[in-house]
């Protein structure tokens, strides 16, 4: 299973649209999904948390940071709002992709994101420059990822398409973000001042 994993997580860089397909065209139920990015959401957060303990920041962070319980909300919710938000972004510029497609490619590049962060966090000790260069590299790679995946989810064939679809979705995100944060008293959080 492991070997699957790492087969296809390497196939994603360097085939990325064939992989795409194979994962839309397995059609994984809506239940299995949700199984998925809950999976997806504990593990990036659990990994987030240990590297925060065995490497803590030089000043105190703010609740929303520290708390392992909100730090996990907030990715999930954050990848709920990106599963919703694009596809009806790209569905209102004519794509075709369903919800369990789009859900399908997003928790796989979760996956793959925990996947850099467990060889982060192996690196960090013993070369923690290359960490923040590997980092940064996955960051720009993954938007090069994600912007495909939706081309092919929607069948637009056209990357301009798909990165207004992005941008439309994006905005989106932010104004859904804006509303759960909101909803969390974020002010009381420590990330905005008392004045």
């Amino acid at each position: 299973m492991l070997n699957a994993f790492v087969t296809l997580a390497m196939r994603t860089l360097t085939d990325t649209r064939a992989v795409a397909q194979e994962l839309l065209d397995m059609r994984i139920s809506r239940p299995v999904l949700w199984l998925a990015l809950a999976l997806a959401v504990v593990l990036n957060a659990l990994i987030y948390n240990v590297s925060l303990v065995l490497s803590p920041p030089a000043g105190p962070l703010p609740m929303l940071f520290a708390s392992p319980l909100i730090f996990a909300m907030l990715i999930g919710g954050g990848l709920v709002l990106s599963i919703f938000a694009t596809t009806y972004a790209g569905r209102a510029l004519g794509g075709k992709a369903t919800l369990e497609g789009i859900m399908t490619l997003l928790v796989w590049l979760q996956f793959l994101r925990f996947a850099v962060q467990i060889v982060s966090f192996v690196l960090m000790p013993i070369m923690p420059g290359l960490v923040a260069v590997l980092v940064l590299s996955a960051s720009l790679y993954g938007i090069w990822l994600l912007l495909q995946f939706v081309d092919v989810a929607h069948e637009f064939n056209s990357l301009f398409v798909a990165f207004g679809a992005l941008m439309l979705s994006g905005l989106a995100i932010m104004i859904g973000l804006a509303i759960i944060l909101s909803m969390l008293g974020i002010q009381n959080m420590g990330l905005i001042p008392n004045v």
